[in-house]
């Protein structure tokens, strides 16, 4: 049985005609550009997330430097990112001009460690960006106490729908960051992103940015990009808004059975503190090291897509090596030890049995 990463497909058909109604509109419409469909969904994924304003842009590593150009990241400042993730982090920091300062992880959720953020503090630090990997949502509370008076940009680029006790994912930083990739717990038909805030005069700066750092016209008046939402990804975005809950309930609840099945079979799931209600988007777990390679071919025999998202430190690439002024033993470890496992609400029944069983058996 083949089990995919994603299915976006199978979410298409089921509402094809709400997809194809919301294209038709936009098409009709002439507007291609912002305007209300960006508006209108900006507004409801406002109110869908609990945040006061939403600012769609063009991707989620867009709304990185969305979120950081609304700070005033410049060149001289330094921004504090994690040592393991995905490359939007400090490659945004980059586009600002301003230096990534990498520190190391804690093992338990791969949060930053506030220890380390404190310690990696100098009177340039001007923002610090917390990730939410794999659909862990983090208590940001430490990282404040830590660097008291630093903006936080909280990524939930993959944790959309995740929940920290009432708050949702994006929601507990200054800014909060989006990614509506297709294969996302909330996708586009391409490349799409937001940024939130309760924050209004962030939110304007934000506005701003994404055009350019234009004012209502002319002239350029801070440093900005075009990081625009174009209205047929946002008109699509929107349809599928209404069905996203019920998807969000689905994927939970796979990777509920999914957890206790890795449990079962010896791996240690990546799912945060006990007050954390993780989205699985996907699911990471936690193999000894000396067995991944087989965990990996014994998972993909069975047709299961399982993956290594990120199989070296982000100090490690090359673009990064500049920066890379410490060892970072955890996000090293996790590089060694992790295995992401498909969880999606397109996943058929069958699928789900199947997966359970193949993680119930990982290590016996």
């Amino acid at each position: 049985m083949k089990i995919d990463f994603a299915r976006p497909d199978r979410e298409h058909e089921a509402i094809r005609d709400e997809l194809e109604q919301a294209a038709s509109r936009v098409l009709r419409s002439g507007r291609f550009i912002l305007g209300e469909e960006v508006a209108r969904f900006e507004r409801a994924f406002a109110d869908a997330v609990g945040a006061a304003h939403a600012v769609g842009v063009s991707s989620g590593t867009d709304a990185l430097a969305t979120a950081l150009h609304a700070l005033d990241v410049h060149q001289g400042d330094e921004v504090i990112v994690g040592a393991f993730g995905f490359v939007a982090s400090p490659e945004a920091v980059l586009r600002t001009g301003a230096r990534p300062v990498f520190v190391d992880v804690e093992p338990a959720a791969l949060a930053l460690d506030p220890r380390k953020v404190a310690a990696a503090l100098t009177p340039r630090t001007r923002a610090v960006v917390s990730v939410d990997l794999f659909g862990v949502i983090h208590d940001l509370s430490p990282l404040r106490a830590a660097a008291p008076g630093v903006a936080i940009v909280e990524d939930a680029a993959q944790a959309l729908g995740a929940k920290f006790g009432e708050a949702s994912a994006g929601t507990l930083g200054d800014i909060g960051v989006y990614s509506f990739f297709p294969s996302k717990a909330l996708g586009a038909a391409g490349d799409a992103g937001a940024c939130v805030t309760k924050d209004e005069a962030l939110a304007l700066r934000m506005l701003q940015v994404r055009a350019h750092g234009a004012g209502k016209t002319h002239p350029w008046e801070i440093h900005g990009g075009n990081y625009r939402l174009d209205a047929l990804q946002a008109a699509l975005l929107g349809a599928k808004l209404a069905p996203w809950p019920s998807r969000l309930s689905r994927r939970k609840s796979i990777g509920a059975r999914l957890v206790d099945a890795a449990r079962r079979g010896g791996a240690t799931p990546i799912v945060g503190s006990s007050r954390c209600e993780p989205c699985f988007a996907p699911l990471a777990i936690r193999v000894p090291e000396s067995r991944r390679n087989e965990c990996l071919a014994r998972l993909r025999e069975r047709g299961i897509d399982a993956r290594v998202h990120y199989p070296a430190t982000l100090p490690a690439s090359p673009p990064f090596a500049p920066y890379a002024a410490s060892s970072f033993p955890e996000a090293e470890r996790a590089t060694r030890e992790l295995v992401s496992i498909p969880c999606h609400p397109e996943m058929t029944d069958e699928e789900v049995v199947e997966l359970e069983g193949a993680l119930g058996s990982l290590l016996g």
